[in-house]
Protein backbone atom coordinates (compact mmCIF):
# COMPACT_ATOMS: atom_id res chain seq x y z
CA UNK A 1 0.00 0.00 0.00
CA UNK A 2 2.94 2.31 0.98
CA UNK A 3 4.58 1.40 -2.20
CA UNK A 4 1.67 2.26 -4.31
CA UNK A 5 1.59 5.97 -2.39
CA UNK A 6 4.88 6.40 -3.66
CA UNK A 7 4.36 5.78 -6.73
CA UNK A 8 1.09 7.96 -7.30
CA UNK A 9 3.27 10.44 -5.84
CA UNK A 10 6.53 10.30 -7.88
CA UNK A 11 3.80 10.07 -10.73
CA UNK A 12 2.09 13.20 -9.73
CA UNK A 13 5.31 15.11 -9.04
CA UNK A 14 7.09 13.68 -12.37
CA UNK A 15 3.48 15.50 -14.27
CA UNK A 16 3.74 18.21 -12.05
CA UNK A 17 7.33 18.87 -13.39
CA UNK A 18 6.82 18.06 -16.53
CA UNK A 19 3.87 20.61 -17.09
CA UNK A 20 6.29 23.21 -15.30
CA UNK A 21 8.88 22.60 -17.96
CA UNK A 22 6.54 22.55 -20.76
CA UNK A 23 5.55 25.98 -19.47
CA UNK A 24 8.85 27.77 -18.79
CA UNK A 25 9.91 26.48 -22.29
CA UNK A 26 7.16 27.92 -23.93
CA UNK A 27 7.19 30.86 -22.12
CA UNK A 28 11.25 30.95 -23.34
CA UNK A 29 10.23 29.97 -26.81
CA UNK A 30 7.99 33.12 -26.47
CA UNK A 31 10.36 35.64 -24.95
CA UNK A 32 12.79 34.33 -27.88
CA UNK A 33 10.34 34.97 -30.28
CA UNK A 34 9.47 38.36 -29.12
CA UNK A 35 13.29 39.56 -29.15
CA UNK A 36 13.93 38.04 -32.16
CA UNK A 37 11.03 39.89 -34.20
CA UNK A 38 12.23 43.12 -32.30
CA UNK A 39 15.49 42.55 -33.47
CA UNK A 40 14.56 41.91 -36.72
CA UNK A 41 12.43 45.03 -37.07
CA UNK A 42 14.47 47.28 -35.41
CA UNK A 43 17.17 46.50 -38.45
CA UNK A 44 14.72 47.13 -40.62
CA UNK A 45 13.69 51.01 -39.07
CA UNK A 46 17.51 51.46 -39.85
CA UNK A 47 17.43 50.07 -43.32
CA UNK A 48 13.89 52.43 -44.10
CA UNK A 49 15.78 55.31 -42.77
CA UNK A 50 18.45 54.72 -45.02
CA UNK A 51 16.08 54.58 -48.39
CA UNK A 52 14.20 57.81 -47.18
CA UNK A 53 18.29 59.57 -47.16
CA UNK A 54 18.93 57.94 -50.01
CA UNK A 55 15.56 59.15 -51.72
CA UNK A 56 15.88 62.75 -50.76
CA UNK A 57 19.81 62.73 -51.99
CA UNK A 58 18.44 61.12 -55.31
CA UNK A 59 15.66 64.04 -55.44
CA UNK A 60 17.97 66.42 -54.65
CA UNK A 61 20.51 65.81 -57.50
CA UNK A 62 17.19 65.56 -60.13
CA UNK A 63 16.10 68.96 -59.20
CA UNK A 64 19.52 70.48 -59.41
CA UNK A 65 19.86 69.06 -62.79
CA UNK A 66 16.79 70.03 -64.20
CA UNK A 67 16.82 73.62 -62.79
CA UNK A 68 19.91 73.79 -64.95
CA UNK A 69 18.03 72.95 -67.88
CA UNK A 70 18.40 76.01 -70.60
CA UNK A 71 14.76 74.57 -71.39
CA UNK A 72 13.35 74.96 -68.13
CA UNK A 73 15.04 77.96 -67.56
CA UNK A 74 14.30 79.58 -70.97
CA UNK A 75 10.45 79.10 -70.70
CA UNK A 76 11.27 81.15 -66.94
CA UNK A 77 12.93 84.03 -68.73
CA UNK A 78 10.11 84.22 -71.24
CA UNK A 79 7.69 83.70 -68.80
CA UNK A 80 5.61 81.35 -71.21
CA UNK A 81 3.37 78.51 -68.75
CA UNK A 82 2.55 76.60 -72.40
CA UNK A 83 6.38 76.32 -72.79
CA UNK A 84 7.20 74.96 -69.26
CA UNK A 85 4.41 72.80 -69.68
CA UNK A 86 5.55 71.25 -72.37
CA UNK A 87 8.81 70.67 -70.73
CA UNK A 88 7.54 69.49 -67.66
CA UNK A 89 5.51 66.87 -69.31
CA UNK A 90 8.13 65.33 -71.47
CA UNK A 91 10.94 65.31 -68.42
CA UNK A 92 8.11 62.98 -65.90
CA UNK A 93 7.41 61.35 -68.86
CA UNK A 94 10.72 60.25 -69.84
CA UNK A 95 11.55 59.43 -65.77
CA UNK A 96 8.46 57.23 -64.94
CA UNK A 97 10.15 54.60 -66.89
CA UNK A 98 12.72 54.35 -63.66
CA UNK A 99 10.93 53.13 -60.48
CA UNK A 100 12.06 55.30 -58.20
CA UNK A 101 10.45 58.03 -60.35
CA UNK A 102 7.66 56.01 -61.41
CA UNK A 103 5.08 58.58 -59.69
CA UNK A 104 7.20 62.32 -59.31
CA UNK A 105 5.33 64.73 -59.40
CA UNK A 106 7.67 68.81 -60.38
CA UNK A 107 6.40 72.40 -59.12
CA UNK A 108 7.57 74.89 -60.51
CA UNK A 109 7.54 78.29 -58.41
CA UNK A 110 8.02 82.09 -59.32
CA UNK A 111 10.68 84.35 -57.43
CA UNK A 112 8.11 85.07 -54.89
CA UNK A 113 7.07 81.79 -53.74
CA UNK A 114 4.08 81.42 -55.96
CA UNK A 115 2.96 78.42 -57.49
CA UNK A 116 3.90 78.72 -61.42
CA UNK A 117 3.14 75.53 -62.57
CA UNK A 118 2.02 71.53 -61.39
CA UNK A 119 3.01 68.88 -63.03
CA UNK A 120 0.08 66.86 -61.86
CA UNK A 121 -2.23 69.54 -62.10
CA UNK A 122 -1.85 72.63 -64.70
CA UNK A 123 -4.67 74.80 -63.75
CA UNK A 124 -4.14 75.29 -60.45
CA UNK A 125 -1.44 78.06 -60.20
CA UNK A 126 -0.63 81.28 -58.81
CA UNK A 127 -1.03 80.76 -55.30
CA UNK A 128 1.05 81.97 -52.75
CA UNK A 129 3.36 79.29 -50.51
CA UNK A 130 5.26 81.63 -48.47
CA UNK A 131 2.94 81.06 -45.16
CA UNK A 132 3.47 77.21 -45.22
CA UNK A 133 6.15 76.12 -47.07
CA UNK A 134 9.82 75.99 -45.08
CA UNK A 135 11.59 74.07 -47.69
CA UNK A 136 10.93 76.88 -50.50
CA UNK A 137 12.02 79.52 -47.95
CA UNK A 138 14.98 77.78 -46.67
CA UNK A 139 16.32 76.96 -50.30
CA UNK A 140 15.61 81.18 -51.36
CA UNK A 141 17.95 81.92 -47.42
CA UNK A 142 20.95 79.45 -48.11
CA UNK A 143 20.97 79.82 -51.95
CA UNK A 144 21.30 75.73 -52.21
CA UNK A 145 18.98 72.74 -53.17
CA UNK A 146 17.54 71.32 -49.64
CA UNK A 147 15.88 68.47 -49.49
CA UNK A 148 13.25 66.93 -47.20
CA UNK A 149 10.02 65.80 -46.08
CA UNK A 150 7.42 68.51 -46.04
CA UNK A 151 3.31 68.70 -46.29
CA UNK A 152 1.50 70.82 -49.11
CA UNK A 153 -1.69 71.33 -50.88
CA UNK A 154 -0.61 67.64 -52.89
CA UNK A 155 0.30 66.08 -49.79
CA UNK A 156 3.13 64.52 -47.66
CA UNK A 157 6.34 63.98 -50.03
CA UNK A 158 9.89 63.82 -50.06
CA UNK A 159 10.57 67.13 -51.39
CA UNK A 160 13.91 69.05 -52.99
CA UNK A 161 14.11 72.29 -53.82
CA UNK A 162 16.45 74.22 -56.10
CA UNK A 163 16.73 77.79 -57.67
CA UNK A 164 16.76 77.65 -61.10
CA UNK A 165 19.27 80.79 -62.42
CA UNK A 166 21.10 82.36 -65.42
CA UNK A 167 23.91 84.08 -64.94
CA UNK A 168 23.60 84.67 -61.16
CA UNK A 169 19.83 85.91 -61.57
CA UNK A 170 17.32 83.27 -60.20
CA UNK A 171 14.30 83.16 -61.81
CA UNK A 172 12.76 80.74 -59.99
CA UNK A 173 12.41 77.66 -58.10
CA UNK A 174 11.97 73.80 -58.72
CA UNK A 175 10.51 71.56 -56.55
CA UNK A 176 10.69 67.63 -57.13
CA UNK A 177 8.07 65.63 -55.25
CA UNK A 178 8.43 61.69 -54.80
CA UNK A 179 6.47 59.47 -52.87
CA UNK A 180 6.79 56.55 -50.67
CA UNK A 181 5.76 53.95 -52.97
CA UNK A 182 9.15 52.96 -54.36
CA UNK A 183 9.99 52.28 -50.60
CA UNK A 184 7.30 50.38 -49.82
CA UNK A 185 8.08 48.33 -52.87
CA UNK A 186 11.50 47.80 -51.63
CA UNK A 187 9.89 45.91 -48.33
CA UNK A 188 7.14 44.00 -49.98
CA UNK A 189 9.24 42.13 -52.09
CA UNK A 190 11.07 40.97 -48.17
CA UNK A 191 7.89 40.13 -47.20
CA UNK A 192 7.28 43.36 -45.16
CA UNK A 193 4.65 45.78 -45.10
CA UNK A 194 5.14 49.63 -45.07
CA UNK A 195 2.53 52.21 -43.86
CA UNK A 196 3.05 55.88 -44.18
CA UNK A 197 0.34 56.88 -41.78
CA UNK A 198 0.03 61.36 -41.84
CA UNK A 199 -1.57 62.54 -38.74
CA UNK A 200 -5.10 64.37 -40.12
CA UNK A 201 -5.28 66.79 -37.87
CA UNK A 202 -1.24 68.23 -39.40
CA UNK A 203 -2.31 68.15 -43.39
CA UNK A 204 -3.26 70.38 -45.66
CA UNK A 205 -4.04 67.72 -48.06
CA UNK A 206 -7.13 68.74 -50.47
CA UNK A 207 -8.93 64.77 -51.38
CA UNK A 208 -11.97 63.13 -50.47
CA UNK A 209 -11.17 59.45 -51.61
CA UNK A 210 -12.77 56.40 -49.38
CA UNK A 211 -9.22 55.46 -48.28
CA UNK A 212 -9.23 58.21 -46.37
CA UNK A 213 -11.78 56.36 -43.94
CA UNK A 214 -9.24 53.55 -43.49
CA UNK A 215 -8.01 55.11 -40.32
CA UNK A 216 -9.81 57.75 -38.16
CA UNK A 217 -7.21 59.77 -37.33
CA UNK A 218 -3.97 59.36 -39.96
CA UNK A 219 -4.00 58.97 -43.61
CA UNK A 220 -2.62 56.19 -45.08
CA UNK A 221 -0.13 58.03 -47.80
CA UNK A 222 0.60 54.87 -49.74
CA UNK A 223 -1.94 52.87 -49.66
CA UNK A 224 -1.90 52.07 -53.48
CA UNK A 225 1.12 50.40 -52.60
CA UNK A 226 1.06 48.60 -48.98
CA UNK A 227 -0.84 44.90 -47.59
CA UNK A 228 -4.18 47.05 -46.10
CA UNK A 229 -5.31 43.18 -44.65
CA UNK A 230 -3.51 44.50 -41.24
CA UNK A 231 -5.89 47.88 -41.15
CA UNK A 232 -7.74 46.29 -38.34
CA UNK A 233 -5.72 45.60 -36.37
CA UNK A 234 -3.91 49.44 -36.78
CA UNK A 235 -6.34 50.57 -35.48
CA UNK A 236 -5.92 48.58 -32.22
CA UNK A 237 -2.06 50.49 -32.08
CA UNK A 238 -1.64 53.47 -30.21
CA UNK A 239 1.23 54.83 -32.21
CA UNK A 240 1.95 57.82 -29.77
CA UNK A 241 3.20 55.31 -26.98
CA UNK A 242 4.54 52.36 -28.29
CA UNK A 243 7.62 51.94 -30.69
CA UNK A 244 6.87 48.01 -31.12
CA UNK A 245 3.57 46.01 -30.93
CA UNK A 246 2.39 42.45 -31.34
CA UNK A 247 -1.14 40.82 -32.75
CA UNK A 248 -1.50 37.11 -32.66
CA UNK A 249 1.07 36.66 -34.93
CA UNK A 250 1.66 39.86 -36.51
CA UNK A 251 4.57 42.29 -35.48
CA UNK A 252 4.91 45.66 -36.03
CA UNK A 253 7.64 48.60 -35.30
CA UNK A 254 6.36 52.11 -35.18
CA UNK A 255 8.90 55.24 -35.79
CA UNK A 256 7.73 59.16 -36.12
CA UNK A 257 7.78 60.65 -39.39
CA UNK A 258 9.00 63.80 -39.10
CA UNK A 259 9.18 66.69 -41.68
CA UNK A 260 12.78 69.39 -42.06
CA UNK A 261 11.54 71.67 -39.41
CA UNK A 262 11.41 67.91 -36.88
CA UNK A 263 7.77 68.65 -36.52
CA UNK A 264 6.25 64.93 -36.61
CA UNK A 265 3.56 64.49 -39.42
CA UNK A 266 2.59 60.66 -38.31
CA UNK A 267 4.02 57.61 -38.07
CA UNK A 268 6.10 54.93 -40.17
CA UNK A 269 4.99 51.63 -39.59
CA UNK A 270 6.73 47.98 -40.29
CA UNK A 271 4.39 45.06 -40.50
CA UNK A 272 5.08 41.50 -40.54
CA UNK A 273 3.08 38.02 -40.49
CA UNK A 274 5.01 34.84 -39.01
CA UNK A 275 2.67 33.12 -40.19
CA UNK A 276 2.56 34.44 -44.09
CA UNK A 277 6.35 35.22 -44.03
CA UNK A 278 7.89 33.37 -41.63
CA UNK A 279 9.32 30.20 -44.77
CA UNK A 280 10.42 32.73 -46.93
CA UNK A 281 12.69 34.78 -44.26
CA UNK A 282 13.75 31.81 -42.96
CA UNK A 283 14.99 30.32 -46.73
CA UNK A 284 16.58 33.03 -47.09
CA UNK A 285 18.39 33.37 -43.67
CA UNK A 286 17.21 37.07 -43.76
CA UNK A 287 19.60 39.11 -41.04
CA UNK A 288 20.17 36.17 -39.05
CA UNK A 289 19.02 32.00 -38.92
CA UNK A 290 17.17 32.22 -35.99
CA UNK A 291 14.44 34.63 -36.45
CA UNK A 292 10.89 33.14 -34.86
Amino acid sequence: MKSKSVAITAGVLAVIIVLLLSYFYIEYSNERELNSARMFLDYQVKQLNKNIEDQKLSSLALAKLIGQNDGVQDCFIKDNRQECMDKISNIVSSLNSVSMYKNIKIHLHTRDFKSYLRSWNFTRFGDDLASFRFLLKEADRIKAPVAGIENGIAGTFIRAISNVTKQGTKLGTIEVMLDFDHISGFFKEQGIDLFVLIDKNKTKIIRSIQADNLLDDYYVSNYTSTNLNAIEILKEIDFENVNFYKSRTHYFAVTPLVDMSLNRLGYYVLHINKDLKEQSLLNENFFFNSLF
